[in-house]
């Protein structure tokens, strides 16, 4: 993955204030290079992430209304994030998620997700 290696920079994320693409709740690495966060929309709030200061263009999951799932994805796609490099290219972070393409059927993937088991779900469909 990117840079990876005993001097690459693993990506963490800090909260910052919303924009107009995460407009309810923003995290931006610690380098800058990332932004992952919730953005509300008339079918559900929807966990995006991409490069930061651009549209989110590496995920774009909705997940609904219900407000208790919202807490627990964000964490498990975060969890999920901690051993990447902040150099990782986008194709390097949709390997990891390999299901989270365009509107993907979030519900064939929330418990391998929240369990931690991406791998045993990689060749699931969308």
């Amino acid at each position: 993955m990117g840079a990876s290696g005993p001097l690459a920079k693993q990506v963490i994320f800090h909260r910052v204030a919303p924009n107009s693409s995460y407009r309810a709740l923003r995290f931006l690495s610690e380098l800058e290079h990332w932004e992952i966060g919730l953005s509300p929309f008339h079918n559900g709030v929807r966990l995006r992430m991409g490069k930061a200061g651009r549209p989110p263009s590496v995920l774009d999951v909705c997940l609904g209304h219900q407000s208790a799932l919202y807490s627990p994805v964000l964490l498990a796609v975060l969890r999920h994030l901690e051993p990447i490099p902040e150099s990782a290219t986008a194709s390097e972070i949709d390997e990891i998620f390999p299901w989270a393409g365009t509107r993907p059927n979030l519900a064939i993937h929330l418990s391998a997700l929240l369990a931690g088991q991406l791998e045993a779900d990689a060749t699931l469909t969308k």
